[in-house]
């Protein structure tokens, strides 16, 4: 009886095993690479066999044919090439003994099915597989749908076409003819009085008409001389408004249902009449601003809509009761109901800071779910775009990877990345990166598209673990060569900048050198000034952050700072309050940590108020003596920062001193307040700064408040 049971379960086993075994072989020694005979089909094998045979490289032992006369040696294996237009999937894999086929609705499909297989290969042939990226496809029988079927991750190194075409991505580069805000492209001879919006009855240069004929013509004019009708490829058309509030109410687009606020209605007018004139290409629209609200009118089968994220909480884990998310899941479900083609536009990156480490794509899992559960089918993460930014050739690859299938688990798609592409230094980095991720996603802390870098120490950066890995980078630069040595250089140039931020952000001794006593750095401030002026030698890496930006200003910005005569304060204990909402600002630091902002960036240094405002503290002056009260304010009229309406100075509950426009040294962007005063000693010292009456919802922007 116990013999009988081991016998059973020996023959179970050996069956189980043999089942097993039955699988493609991978290190099988003869391929030969075959398809159904048909134009696509063929191409696509033929794509698959040139490029193998062109890293096959050493010959050593692979046997590689191709034909379509299903012509296999006795001990060879195939693999089978399929276009499928019709398939119900987008891509199957049927996995037999022998042959491993497969089929795809298009040959880009199978061209990126080429590129993992490839990879896989290589870890069982000597084929040359060093420039792909890793492979995450078991290649297991199945049918497959994408998680996402517009994907793109605007990032540098997917807007490299060919890079784009092995991970199976979208991108501006070569898949759209007309993007973003840019309508005024095709208008090639200047905008027609006709296409200009009409608002409150006068036309405006500031929008445009999307019900005038002009406009329509001018949009099929542009498409036709550059595009033509897409029977070779079809192209994709975005049709937005300009980036405001602005909406044309003439009579034609008030027919439409454009009303104060409402645009949707003429724009779906318009993105329909060319749906309908070039059933080959797409034509696209933004939900956001005017566009936002859906259109009373169905969309054609080739028009759609990217929903903007823009108000949508950047924590990984959302709270489906917040308004914010109550009100993204209600946006899109109108616009759902209006068109089958709903994307959404997205954010991966701090367009305040490029370079600072950021936790993004435990968020990113997080959010494609969400996406998918509300019938979401396309998503455009915005990023740092031409721009270099760290790790942004690993965030390319991963995120491509979990738009295509968002079960995939992150830590081992970053891991095996940097293990091929980064062998000296890759688990250092993979390390860094994964347990600030994790602690992201723990704290469900957000990563917001606007982080100033004295906000981002403040939540999801941590200044002394980053210390502790830049430390460690430039201690393994001596053990690197080849490609690894050049982006580790390039990684460490751009990373100074984040390194001289925590400099700037801890702040100066009165003598002007940091204190660095907890400091795990190699390198001081002029020894990473001069390695951030490197920036020089890489391509895309010149700016730090979207506006204003420039790695040229900030090195300026930074020797001008060094240089600077740094007085004592006597101003100190400083508590700052809103007059109207009684609020306490948190970073009244920012007033005497003797640190001028600088006049190119409004984030780095500068205390910002939306309203009046009062300064509380005390002074150590001496009694009866001549002092001075110095004062400095930004100005910057995009963001309605102004010299202030009037500012007054309390010393023990009394007005000493009031100060109004011709008070300040008016300079190109600060002002400067700098007036005598007699204070009394020891004095409980009140600044009242009333914020610029003229400019509607002006700011106030303060670096410093010295009394000396």
């Amino acid at each position: 009886m116990f013999h009988s049971k081991i016998i059973v379960l020996f023959l179970f086993f050996h069956l189980f095993n043999s089942c097993e075994s039955k699988g493609f072989d991978f290190s099988s020694a003869q391929l030969l690479i075959a398809s159904n005979g048909d134009k696509e089909s063929s191409e696509a094998a033929d794509y698959f066999h040139h490029h193998l045979m062109k890293r096959n490289v050493s010959n050593n032992g692979l046997w590689i044919e191709r034909s379509d006369v299903q012509r296999k040696p006795a001990s060879g294996t195939i693999i089978y090439f399929e276009v499928v237009p019709d398939l119900g999937s987008d891509y199957e894999i049927i996995n037999e003994e022998r042959k491993l086929s497969l089929f795809a609705q298009d040959r880009s499909t199978l061209r990126w099915l080429s590129y993992l297989l490839m990879d896989k290969l290589g870890n069982e042939h000597p084929i040359n597989v060093a420039d792909l990226p890793p492979n995450y496809l078991d290649f297991k029988s199945g049918k497959v749908h994408f998680d996402m079927k517009y994907r793109e991750p605007h990032l540098r190194p997917n807007l490299e076409v060919d890079y784009a075409g092995i991970i199976l991505t979208h991108s501006i580069e070569k898949d759209w003819g007309l993007w973003g805000h840019h309508l005024e492209r095709v208008f090639l001879e200047g905008v027609p009085e006709e296409s200009h919006a009409e608002v409150h009855g006068k036309r405006t240069q500031d929008q445009f008409c999307f019900t005038s004929e002009q406009t329509f013509k001018a949009v099929c004019n542009f498409i036709i001389d550059g595009y033509g009708r897409g029977e070779e490829e079809s192209k994709w058309f975005m049709i937005n408004p300009n980036d405001n509030d602005l909406v044309c109410t003439c009579a034609t687009c008030r027919t439409q249902g454009n009303a104060d606020g409402n645009a949707t209605g003429a724009i779906a007018y318009l993105l329909n009449k060319l749906a309908a004139e070039y059933p080959r290409h797409y034509f696209f629209t933004t939900a956001y601003k005017s566009s936002r609200k859906a259109p009373m009118k169905k969309l054609a089968t080739n028009a759609g809509v990217f929903v903007s994220t823009i108000d949508l909480p950047k924590n990984p884990m959302l709270n489906k009761n917040q308004q914010k998310v109550i009100g993204f899941t209600r946006t899109v479900k109108e616009w759902k109901d209006k068109t089958d083609h709903v994307y959404v536009w997205d954010y991966i990156s701090n367009f305040d800071d490029y370079i600072t480490p950021a936790p993004v794509l435990q968020r990113v899992k997080k959010h494609i779910n969400y996406f998918s559960e509300m019938g979401v089918d396309g998503i455009f993460f915005n990023g740092s775009g031409y721009d270099y930014a760290p790790f942004d050739d690993m965030k390319t690859y991963v995120i491509s990877a979990l738009m295509i299938d968002n079960t995939l688990d992150i830590h081992k798609l970053m891991e095996n990345y940097y293990k091929k592409f980064y062998p000296v230094t890759g688990r250092l980095i993979s390390s860094y990166l994964l347990e600030m991720e994790d602690v992201a996603l723990q704290k469900n802390t957000a990563s917001d598209v606007y982080v100033p870098f004295r906000s981002a120490i403040a939540t999801y950066f941590d200044a002394k673990k980053f210390e502790d890995f830049y430390s460690k980078l430039i201690k393994s630069k001596p053990q690197l060569s080849g490609q690894e040595d050049v982006k580790i250089d390039q990684l460490l140039t751009a990373l100074s900048f984040t390194q001289l931020q925590i400099i700037y952000d801890q702040g100066f001794l009165k003598s002007g050198v940091r204190n660095r006593a907890n400091s795990n750095s190699l390198v001081m401030e002029q020894d990473l000034l001069s390695i951030l002026a490197k920036y020089n030698n890489y391509a895309g890496l010149s700016k730090y952050k979207e506006e204003n930006g420039s790695f040229e200003t900030y090195l300026s910005e930074w020797k001008a700072l060094i240089k600077a005569d740094l007085k004592t304060n006597h101003f100190i204990n400083l508590e700052a309050t809103g007059l109207m909402s009684g609020e306490i600002y948190p970073d009244t630091r920012l007033l005497t940590d003797n640190l001028p902002g600088f006049t190119s960036d409004f984030n780095q240094g500068w205390f910002l108020a939306g309203e009046d405002i009062q300064i509380a503290g005390l002074t150590h002056l001496k009694a009866g003596k001549s002092e001075r009260i110095s004062i400095r304010f930004l100005i910057n009229d995009k963001h309605r920062m102004a010299i202030p309406d009037r500012v007054e100075i309390f010393a023990n509950e009394k007005k000493i001193l009031i100060c109004r426009g011709e008070d300040f040294t008016v300079g190109t962007t600060t002002a400067l307040l700098d007036k005598k005063l007699i204070m009394p000693e020891n004095a409980t010292v009140k600044v009242r700064i009333y914020s610029n009456k003229v400019i509607k919802k002006s700011v106030i922007a303060c670096d410093e408040i010295q009394l000396y």
